[in-house]
C-alpha cells in the first residue's frame, strides 16, 4: 500500500515537472520573440531621435540671439533636443570626417555657418512633417535662418527598412503566440488526462465542481508562475550572451523592456494555463464514467 502511494506521488511529481518544462520552453521562445519585437522598435525610436537636422544661421546673428533661438526651438512640441554649434566646432567635425587636406579656408575665414542641431520626436519623423516644420522655422526666423540641412535618404531608410523588419518580426510573434497557446493547452490537457479518474472519483463522492476545480486552478497558477520566472531568467541569460556577441543588442533593450517581457510571459502563462485547466476540467466533469476509459 505504501509502495503504491509513493509510486503515485512520484508519478504526480513527474507529471508536474514535465508540464512545467513544457510551459517553460514555450514561454521562453515567446518571450524571446516578444523582446526582439520591442527591442527593434526601441532601436528604431532611438535612431530616429538621434537623427540630426542642421539649422544654419547668418554669421551676423550674435551668440545671445542664438541662445534665445535655441531655447525657443527646444520648447517646440515636435523637437526632441536642440543644441548650438559654432562655426569652429562645425569645422573641426568636418575636418575629422573628410580630412584637413580636403578643406580650404577662403580669405582666412571659416566658410561654415554657425548652426543649431535639432532632433525630432519619433511621431514627427517623416518627410511630410519635416516639410512643414522647415516652413514654420523659416517663417519664424526669416532673416536669420539660411538653410535647413538633412539627408532625405536617412528618413526613407529608417521608415522603410526598420519598420518593415518590425512588422515582419511582429507577424512571426503572433504566429508563435497561437502555437504557444496550442502547445500549453495540449500540455495541460495531457496532464489532466492522467488524473481523470481522480476527478471523477471526487465528483462521485459528492464534491462540487468548484471544490474540484480549486486545487487544479491553484496548481495551474503555480506552474505558470514558476515557468514564467524560469523562462524570464532564460531570456535574460540569452540576452547577456547576445550582447557579448554584438554590442548592438545592448541598444535594443533596457530594464523597462525586460520587465514588460517578464510580466508579459508570466501573465500569458497564467491566463493560458488557467483557461486550459478550466475547460479541460469541464470536459472531464461532464463525461460519463464509461467514457473515461
Amino acid at each position: 500500500m505504501a509502495q503504491n502511494i509513493n509510486s503515485t506521488k512520484k508519478g504526480l511529481r513527474t507529471a508536474y515537472v514535465s508540464t512545467v518544462i513544457g510551459i517553460v520552453m514555450v514561454l521562453f521562445i515567446t518571450g524571446l520573440v516578444s523582446w526582439f519585437v520591442l527591442g527593434l522598435n526601441h532601436l528604431k525610436n532611438n535612431k530616429i531621435e538621434s537623427f540630426e537636422i542642421d539649422l544654419f544661421f547668418e554669421k551676423s546673428v550674435s551668440d545671445v540671439e542664438l541662445g534665445v533661438i535655441e531655447q525657443e526651438i527646444a520648447a517646440k512640441h515636435y523637437v526632441s533636443s536642440a543644441s548650438y554649434r559654432s562655426s569652429e566646432e562645425a569645422w573641426e567635425i568636418l575636418s575629422e570626417e573628410v580630412g584637413d587636406s580636403a578643406l580650404t579656408v577662403i580669405d582666412n575665414e571659416n566658410p561654415l555657418n554657425q548652426s543649431i542641431i535639432m532632433t525630432l520626436k519619433k511621431d514627427y519623423f517623416s518627410l511630410d512633417s519635416l516639410s512643414w516644420i522647415e516652413n514654420e522655422l523659416k517663417a519664424a526666423y526669416p532673416e536669420q535662418l539660411t538653410e535647413v540641412s538633412y539627408r532625405k535618404e536617412d528618413f526613407q531608410d529608417v521608415n522603410t527598412s526598420l519598420q518593415k523588419m518590425v512588422y515582419f518580426v511582429l507577424l512571426i510573434a503572433l504566429m508563435l503566440l497561437f502555437i504557444a497557446i496550442g502547445m500549453i493547452n495540449n500540455t495541460i490537457r495531457l496532464s489532466l488526462y492522467s488524473k481523470r479518474f481522480l476527478i471523477k472519483t471526487m465528483q462521485l463522492v459528492g464534491a462540487t465542481p468548484g471544490f474540484i476545480r480549486r486545487p487544479f486552478i491553484l496548481s495551474a497558477i503555480g506552474q505558470a508562475l514558476i515557468s514564467g520566472l524560469i523562462a524570464g531568467c532564460m531570456v535574460l541569460g540569452f540576452l547577456f550572451l547576445l550582447e557579448r556577441y554584438d554590442p548592438i543588442f545592448l541598444d535594443m533593450t533596457d530594464i523597462r523592456i525586460f520587465l514588460i517581457v517578464m510580466v508579459g510571459i508570466v501573465l500569458l502563462g497564467i491566463i493560458i494555463t488557467v483557461l486550459s485547466t478550466y475547460f479541460a476540467l469541464r470536459k472531464y466533469l461532464r463525461l460519463n464514467l464509461d467514457n473515461l476509459y
